[in-house]
């Protein structure tokens, strides 16, 4: 028994068909490229800095809140923001619990062609290394990252004891003319 290619699919709601993400190369400039990505530069690290990500502190503290009268530029940024950090504290979290990594960028920064990758596929497969991670003996940090929130609703379906009571139905909203549907999550509050 467990986590399957559905199951992510059926709880987060992301796609398991499109195209592969696949890791890349380390590489200096990663700075840079968040750079470019977000409109603003980084703070200098530290000497006791050990990522290559973007702190999700730094990320809530410079775009908690868009200003109403933003131009079309820096809502793009804000956006790409929020979306980095939900990537850093949802979906693909580390470890530590405390940046977003930079490598999902190329992948995030045509909004056209994003949605055409197998986030569903990668999500589960970075759930999985982490697992494998975590209970490794030898593994300096015994925290669990990845999606723990698959993991959690995917338990609750799967097995009855301890889980919360599921909800009784409750009326989803419309978008001109599409009815939404919700993910299986939507069973729990």
């Amino acid at each position: 028994m467990t986590v399957t290619l559905q199951d992510a699919q059926k709880i987060l709601g992301l796609s398991m068909r499109g195209r592969p993400v696949i890791g890349t190369c380390v590489s200096q400039d990663w700075r840079d490229r968040v750079e470019a990505f977000l409109g603003r530069g980084l703070p200098p690290a530290t000497s006791n800095t050990q990522t290559s990500g973007v702190p999700l502190s730094w990320l809530r503290e410079n775009f908690g809140e868009c200003p109403e009268d933003a131009n079309a530029n820096t809502v793009i940024f804000y956006c790409r923001a929020w979306i980095l950090h939900l990537f850093g504290s949802v979906l693909f979290p580390d470890s530590t619990g405390d940046s977003a990594s930079w490598m999902y960028l190329p992948y995030l920064t045509d909004w056209d062609t994003a949605g055409g990758y197998s986030w569903g596929s990668t999500v589960l497969g970075f759930l999985y290394r982490n697992l494998c991670e975590a209970c490794r003996r030898t593994s300096q940090n015994p925290s669990i990252g990845g999606c723990v929130f698959l993991l959690q609703v995917w338990m609750w379906f799967r097995l009855p004891v301890g889980r919360s009571q599921t909800l009784d139905p409750r009326s989803w909203f419309e978008v001109v003319g599409h009815r939404l549907r919700p993910t299986a999550a939507y069973l729990w509050d």
